[in-house]
């Protein structure tokens, strides 16, 4: 191709991103005010399925955090709180800030917010419990590495982690290398029910995750990521570990997560494979086998955990 048609080629896509971009954002506007005004909501407000849950007896020896992912909510771990809490834990399921209310909240979300929350309630748990064990999904996975990397954990288990997106080959560009770039000329982008990553079909309606995400909240997520991906913080995770993935999953990367369980110190450690499942473990088709391997995995934490 000459260098003119080349240029030619340049200046007409530059001309229909500058006559697409405006119409895009005024439809993504649109879209956001509808999801934030339509959305079924609890008594406190929150988006129902994201709404911060206490369960089990309140003088319990153990108590469990869960933390969960990026865009969101508690209710992504199906019954497992439920059942941990029936069989005496005390268990605590957490809304991470910019989430469960209004998908403009993340975009001020920086990534230390984040992880402070996590650490804020693991404290908490820890001050009236002997023992905190650390549940996370996806980007919460990430950030329970993290705390537990600063000592917050006794035990620490993992559905899904985030330590990187998986990678496609259309993508060309890394996805979180696109989120920087993009960043500077879109707000949102758009997920609906097709992109809710779980290949059983019926639990998509039960998964609660924001439809319109702010493209801010893609840049701390991959952030997030880095971080809790570095060697630095792996090998200061010393704690027990559990770690579920599936190779399907086609938004946390496998690959990504088995670089990091080699490298978490903890001489504890265990890896399961979820393959007939996509992301969305607790809820997917292997969520039996996830949900009975925490259970497990939790009836090896002692009572008295480890002072932080």
């Amino acid at each position: 191709m000459g260098k003119g048609i080349r240029m030619h080629w340049l200046a007409a896509m530059l001309v229909a991103l500058a006559v697409a971009l405006p119409g895009y954002r005024m439809g993504a506007k649109i879209g956001v005010d509808y999801e934030v005004s339509h959305a079924p909501r609890t008594a406190s407000g929150y988006i129902v399925g994201a709404e911060p849950r206490d369960l089990g007896p309140a003088d319990a020896p153990r108590a469990a955090l869960f933390v969960h992912g990026f865009v969101g909510g508690g209710n992504n771990f199906g019954d497992l709180p439920d059942r941990l809490a029936a069989q005496g834990w005390r268990v605590r399921v957490m809304c991470l800030p910019g989430h469960g209310i209004d998908p403009r909240d993340f975009e001020q979300c920086t990534p230390d917010e984040l992880v402070s929350a996590v650490i804020a309630e693991a404290d908490a748990l820890r001050a009236d419990h002997g023992a905190v064990m650390l549940v996370g999904h996806s980007m919460g996975g990430a950030l329970c590495t993290l705390a537990a990397a600063q000592g917050k954990a006794d035990a620490l288990a993992l559905g899904a982690p985030y330590f990187g997106v998986t990678h496609h080959w259309y993508y060309g560009l890394r996805a979180e290398t696109w989120a920087r770039v993009a960043c500077p000329l879109l707000r949102w982008t758009y997920k609906g029910k097709a992109l809710v990553q779980v290949n059983r079909e019926e639990a998509k309606a039960q998964i609660m995750s924001y439809r319109w995400v702010p493209l801010r909240g893609a840049v701390t997520l991959a952030e997030i990521g880095k971080r809790a991906s570095s060697p630095e913080t792996l090998r200061r995770v010393t704690c027990p570990v559990l770690v579920i993935h599936s190779h399907g999953d086609v938004a946390a990367s496998p690959e990504a997560c088995a670089r990091a369980f080699e490298a978490i110190a903890a001489q504890q450690k265990q890896f399961v494979w979820a393959d007939r499942s996509n992301h969305h473990v607790f809820v997917d088709y292997d969520r039996e086998q996830v949900i009975a391997a925490i259970e497990s995995f939790a009836k090896t934490v002692p009572s008295h955990g480890s002072s932080s």
